[in-house]
């Protein structure tokens, strides 16, 4: 593939993707979840969320490639998620339609709507090859600009995963629009922009209040802080609207009610992400996580299946590894590495589904073994663990998981290779402590206690990609806060 400074790199990343694509082993890959959920050809809602959850987690344990490798291997997760949708479609793959349809997506994605409806994806091939070469060539300008080099400038904001997550749920909206409809619509695509700027706007000024917890902001930050804002595609308005929100961010509780339903999870996700970022750990930073879940509504297993997908998207997975390490001889990462990424999403899951549905009984364990949640918080804070304390963390995750039939695998032989892994996905904060101070109160959905701050997932969102309309699903930016609906569910990602 050329270099990133041709203009096309990414016509030819496209092409690549496409002609070493086989429609048959992508089928046989895809999980029986995502099946499921894609109850008709028409209607992708369902499975495009776990696409989008999927595509999100980290999955290499081996040394991190140089950031052109990086930011490349995001692109190509855009490709793979828009190809999984089509294949769920079920129509016959043709190479010259699905690079139309995918050109259309990601023109669409980055705010070139009148490219992508230039593109007309719902003819054959589209109606011209220099239409969807402009909508390649502005999409692969628009995300240069934005996402390379990856990553976030020191003293900035924990932006830069957040940001490829709003632009993704964008894709994922437009590209379930087109399977519904059969074609592209301009009034949808121009409410998806809407939402996706919404999204972005309230996830700055979400890091933003975070970080202003977790310490002073001084003028070096501030200035890098707003110049971040210049790189997530906002317009004019959108972008002054932003810095005045992140050089003044609203407390916790405005800022949760100012959030529609379906976007708090996913703000969620993104403040646990944020707090393992930038180490933003301390007592004031935890307390202003712990007023925005308040605020939201959420139930104790949402919040705990928002910290496993953060933990999960995480990129520290060789520190897990390193502090469980009892033997002092390096862990071969790379051959690990192969086996991991070929479970990563189960093993995810896995950990996910036995928070959400064995919340109570995962606690009671903690309390039991005293002193798991205590080394987990250590091992999480980069402390490095005595080689008792390692091997009773590696007893008491045992112990766990023959208790909490779904974490079974883990006790077996096999299975506790991944120790390390489950002790970095469990929501350790779901302590105790944390949870006597939610007054000990039942739930209605499942008469557990409610654990104040306990991080967990979402509940089903409605349609990915039918944002809603203005002023039906929570007050817009600038208007006054409203009463805040209670979000309940068992969700398996972060609603789009």
């Amino acid at each position: 593939m050329k270099h990133l400074l041709e203009k096309s790199w990414l016509e030819d990343l496209l092409t690549e993707e496409l002609e070493r694509y086989d429609a048959s082993a992508a089928r046989a890959r895809l999980p029986d979840e995502v099946r499921a959920a894609s109850v008709a050809p028409t209607d992708l809602a369902a499975a495009s969320r776990l696409l989008v959850a999927r595509s999100l987690r980290h999955r290499r344990l081996a040394a991190e490639p140089e950031p052109r490798a990086a930011f490349l291997d995001d692109v190509r997760q855009h490709v793979w998620l828009a190809l999984d949708l089509a294949l769920l479609r079920g129509e016959p793959f043709v190479r010259a339609r699905q690079r139309a349809e995918i050109a259309a997506y990601l023109a669409s994605a980055v705010g070139q709507d009148a490219l992508a409806l230039a593109v007309e994806p719902e003819r054959p091939g589209g109606a011209t090859d220099r239409a969807v070469e402009r909508a390649l060539r502005a999409a692969a300008e628009a995300l240069q600009l934005r996402f390379y080099p990856p990553g976030d400038p020191v003293l900035g904001l924990p932006l830069h995963s957040g940001a490829v997550a709003v632009l993704r749920r964008r894709l994922s909206r437009v590209a379930a629009g087109y399977h519904r409809e059969g074609r592209l619509v301009a009034e949808a695509l121009a409410r998806h922009g809407a939402y996706a700027a919404r999204e972005s706007i309230l996830l700055a000024e979400a890091l933003a209040g975070l970080l202003r917890a977790a310490g002073p902001v001084d003028e070096r930050a501030r200035a890098i802080r707003l110049r971040q804002l210049g790189r997530i595609g906002l317009s004019r308005a959108d972008l002054r609207d932003a810095r005045h929100r992140v050089e003044a961010p609203r407390p916790p509780e405005a800022i949760a009610a100012d959030a529609p339903e379906r976007v708090r999870v996913f703000l969620l996700e993104q403040l646990f992400l944020g707090q393992l970022r930038a180490r933003a750990t301390g007592e004031a930073a935890v307390r202003w996580v712990e007023a925005f879940v308040a605020a939201a509504a959420l139930d104790p297993a949402v919040v705990a299946s928002a910290q496993v997908e953060a933990a999960a998207q995480h990129g520290d997975h060789q520190v897990w590894f390193a502090a469980f390490d009892e033997s002092g001889v390096p862990v071969d990462l790379q051959k690990l590495a192969d086996e991991w990424e070929s479970v990563a999403d189960h093993v995810v899951e896995r950990v996910s589904a036995a928070v959400t549905d064995n919340l109570g009984a995962m606690v009671t364990e903690i309390r039991e073994t005293g002193e798991l949640g205590q080394l987990l918080a250590k091992a999480a804070g980069g402390s490095a663990l005595t080689a008792e304390e390692k091997r009773k963390v590696k007893a008491q995750l045992i112990d766990l998981a023959k208790a909490v039939p779904a974490l079974a695998i883990f006790a077996a032989p096999g299975g506790m290779l991944l120790l390390p892994l489950l002790a970095k996905l469990l929501p350790f904060n779901v302590l105790p402590s944390a949870w006597d101070r939610g007054n000990g109160a039942r739930s209605a959905a499942g008469g557990e206690p409610k654990a104040a701050g306990a991080p967990v997932r979402a509940p089903a969102p409605a349609e990915p990609d039918r944002p809603p309309e203005p002023g039906k699903d929570g007050p817009g930016p600038g208007s006054k806060p409203g009463p805040v609906r209670r979000a309940r569910g068992r969700g398996r990602a972060s609603g789009l």
